[in-house]
């Protein structure tokens, strides 16, 4: 793995990093994977799926820690409880653990606890760190981050409402929390929760507060666990938690009351880049599934092998293409957290928390249909891999709140562009000037023609004028909409449809009587019905006028020796129109 770190990264990455990489790839490949299924039955043993914990988690804990792999995601230069990796580093890490679903927590960095850690040792005191900070990094005991709450919309955080109310030394929590991830795991012992501490606050960015809550602590109801897209996620799963009345000690309240936005961004920002890494984990993992099928010499459709399928190579092309991009998006952003921290890094946090799940959910969807009806079962890792995917475009904020904040920032460039857009087009200007020259538009503007048009006469001893203009056969919707009506000689030209030529041509034949030929320009560009109708035409000028125009211009012997135009005497004769046909056309 050391030798396919991209290049842009591999002089942000030590020697020690490179050979722990290796270390990880192997690991997960060897060890994490292959008991995955393992860690799925062990699950399903015992009749309740939320009162134990697969016991190939800890054996593969005990292996981890020996090779040295454990609590990476701590990055050096920003907690002294670093094992001594960057955020580039470790995120290259992270892509291999997000390989497997036992890897992360084999290795104790998996979500929640990963942020619940940095929490505590960025914001915690001494105290704190002592009785949540060290039985979590030592992989004793297992946390919940609580902030989502059922009644609101819980994208934008000033809408929390979990009450803190201050009595004595105590802090009195009352509300309702969801998708409390890992609240339904028997080591979860303590939750970090956001409330509402001083509601008002002018600044409502001050409400809020973090405070610290032992799981076990009287008043706290874990009402049910919430599935993703049918999975439970046992036994980590994802509680939704009533407080009522949960009496909690001052000395729980985490950097002081009203810091509770500070707290999360500082959270939330590395943890994203965790997420990331993942799912670029889980694309490849995805991608080399589909490579197993399309590979398969049973999978045979329309005499051919999937991977004889042009459209299958391209999906592998494609999916190639945007992991590799994703990827350098990622660390790029670990980059930029590494050199000025997570709010020097706001904008690249965002654009790879935007990016990277919908690249994952995008990849992930193509080796689903390799597989056709199996890989929407539990025949394979994928469904359940774009189920845990898909809820990363809601969680640590929705897609939609980063877009914005993106969007708004990216805007406050207007001015400068547009000013500098500006002293361009002005320096252009002067240029022309000074060269004598001047720009040549392509197309029928830069060479006008004169109008073309025919003169028609009518009954009325006035003349009166048809436009015909070189767009005669515009686009048919300028055509529809453009009013067929005759105008005067002084009129500006007018868009005519080809049916309106042929109106004309039809009634004013009897009338021009040969002094006036009309060929309609459309005609250049003739459908086998007007060929005929313009064979025909040219016969007829002069003649009287036939019983039936369609009759005439449907027959296909236009051009008898005889000169009868249906070839036949008697049908030329049979073809004046009688009185009947005479009042029916009337």
């Amino acid at each position: 793995m050391s030798d396919q770190i991209p290049i842009l990264a591999a002089g942000r990455v030590s020697e020690n990093a490179k050979k722990t990489l290796d270390i990880v790839k192997k690991f997960v490949e060897e060890r994490c994977i292959p008991a995955d299924p393992i860690f799925a039955a062990q699950v399903e043993q015992g009749g309740n799926r939320w009162n134990h914990h697969p016991s190939v988690i800890d054996d593969l804990k005990k292996e981890a820690q020996a090779l040295g792999l454990w609590n990476m995601f701590l990055p050096k230069g920003h907690y002294k409880e670093s094992p001594g990796f960057t955020n580039v580093e470790y995120g290259l890490m992270a892509e291999w653990l997000g390989k497997s679903r036992c890897a992360s927590e084999a290795v104790n960095c998996a979500a929640p606890d990963t942020g619940n850690m940095e929490v505590l040792a960025k914001y915690g005191n001494e105290a704190q760190k002592k009785q949540w900070l060290k039985p979590l990094m030592d992989g004793e005991i297992r946390s919940a981050f609580l902030m989502t709450e059922p009644d609101i919309a819980s994208s934008d955080a000033t809408n929390i409402q979990l009450n803190m109310r201050k009595e004595g030394n105590d802090w009195i929590l009352n509300g309702d929390k969801w998708w409390s991830s890992g609240a339904g795991d028997p080591r979860c012992k303590i939750y970090i929760v956001m409330g509402k501490s001083d509601p008002g606050n002018k600044d409502p960015y001050r409400q809020q507060s973090v405070i610290l809550v032992p799981a076990d602590t009287p008043g706290i109801t874990i009402n049910r666990m919430l599935s993703v897209y049918g999975y439970d996620d046992a036994p980590h799963g994802h509680g939704h938690l009533t407080f009522k009345n949960v009496r909690v000690p001052a000395s729980n309240m985490v950097l002081g009351p009203g810091r509770g936005f500070e707290i999360i961004q500082g959270r939330l920002g590395p943890g994203r880049i965790h997420h990331c890494m993942r799912t670029i984990g889980a694309a490849e993992k995805a991608l080399e599934w589909m490579l197993l099928r399309i590979n398969d010499p049973r999978k045979v459709t329309f005499g051919k092998q999937l991977k004889e399928h042009g459209v299958i190579l391209e999906w592998v092309a494609k999916s190639r293409i945007e992991i590799d991009a994703a990827r350098l998006v990622v660390l790029n952003a670990a980059m930029k957290v590494d050199d000025f921290g997570a709010k020097g890094a706001l904008k690249e946090i965002g654009e790879a928390k935007v990016l990277v799940p919908q690249m994952g959910l995008t990849v992930i969807d193509r080796a689903v249909q390799c597989f056709g009806g199996a890989g929407v079962s539990q025949d394979t890792p994928l469904a359940s891999m774009w189920a845990g995917i898909r809820t990363l475009r809601l969680a640590d904020g929705p897609d939609e709140v980063h877009l914005q904040q993106l969007g708004k920032n990216e805007n406050k460039r207007g001015k400068a562009v547009t000013d500098n857009i500006v002293k361009q087009q002005a320096i252009t200007k002067d240029l022309f000037a000074k060269y004598n020259t001047s720009l040549s538009q392509p197309g029928p503007q830069s060479k006008l023609t004169p109008l073309k048009t025919t003169t028609l006469k009518s009954k009325s001893t006035k003349q009166t004028k048809f436009d015909m203009s070189s767009n005669v056969l515009a686009d048919r919707d300028v055509n529809a909409a453009a009013q067929n009506k005759v105008v005067g000689l002084d009129a500006k030209p007018d868009v005519k449809s080809m049916e309106y030529h042929r109106q004309v041509l039809q009634s004013k034949l009897e009338e021009s009587k040969g002094e006036a030929t009309y060929i309609s320009p459309s005609d250049n560009i003739m459908s086998p019905c007007t060929a005929k109708l313009s064979a025909y035409r040219n016969k007829q000028v002069g003649k009287a006028k036939p019983r039936s125009l369609f009759a005439k211009t449907s027959a296909k012997n236009l051009s008898a020796p005889n000169g009868n135009i249906f070839g036949s005497p008697d049908f030329a004769s049979a073809s004046k129109p009688d009185a009947e046909d005479q009042k029916m056309e009337g």
